[in-house]
């Protein structure tokens, strides 16, 4: 139990420091209400956002990082009207101060992690809800399943230090109030540790991520699929 109790403390590091990686590249009892600010990271901090897109996509997302704002976004727009995608993104939007979501019962925040919320049981009950906001980036519209897979599986390799396969069950675009988001389960196993995660990925005037992970000792993905209903931007 010692043993299991150490690594479930590592998981929860390795796991955050991973799920913001992933998105980098390209958030109480029962009914309370999860109201996360926008800790906003730096260009320096996203600087390799860019690789999130498809191989075809990856030299135009490079030479953008050494232009000017304007004119990438002009690239940007017509790689998203090329692929027939929402470019929405585009569009001048009201400034958001973040998102909210309704934690499940027996969830709370970590004093370990910021943004991250735990269950009364942890580190033995491993179960983690993870909330990050990142500077906008309109690129990230372009991710797509593969690319997602791809660059996942490289984070995870990188702060697990393996090999790590990832199966993506699911990959959906979708609205989060109005503004176009991904919905995403994938999982993956980790030290035979198997570990299942449902992620939204806001695009807005921000980039707002909301992660729910859980390891095959429990199953709360009923529990995270209502969380993820109340979802909204502020």
């Amino acid at each position: 139990m010692k043993n299991r109790t150490k690594h479930n403390k590592k998981y929860i590091r390795r796991l955050v420091g991973a799920a913001g990686m992933i998105f980098a590249l390209t958030g109480c009892g029962q009914d309370e209400a999860v109201q996360a600010g926008a800790e906003v990271q730096s260009d320096e901090e996203l600087q390799s956002e860019d690789t999130a897109v498809e191989p075809s996509m990856m030299i135009a997302s490079r030479a953008q990082m050494e232009i000017d704002e304007e004119t990438r976004n002009e690239l940007t727009a017509q790689l998203l009207e090329e692929n027939n995608l929402d470019t929405s993104v585009m569009e001048t939007k009201r400034s958001t101060k973040g998102c909210t979501f309704d934690l499940p019962e027996g969830f709370e925040e970590s004093e370990d992690v910021a943004g991250v919320y735990v269950t009364g049981r942890y580190p033995i009950d491993a179960s983690t809800i993870y909330y990050v906001a990142m500077e906008q980036d309109i690129a990230m519209q372009l991710l797509t399943e593969e690319s997602f897979k791809e660059q996942t599986q490289e984070s995870l390799s990188e702060a697990y230090g393996e090999d790590i396969e990832v199966t993506v069950d699911s990959f959906e675009s979708i609205e989060v109030s109005g503004y176009p988001a991904f919905r995403i389960m994938c999982h993956y196993q980790v030290n035979q540790i198997k570990i299942t995660q449902l992620e939204y990925a806001i695009n807005a005037d921000k980039s707002y991520m909301v992660t729910y992970s859980q390891t095959g000792d429990y199953d709360r993905m009923e529990e995270y699929e209502a969380s993820a209903a109340t979802i909204k931007v502020q």
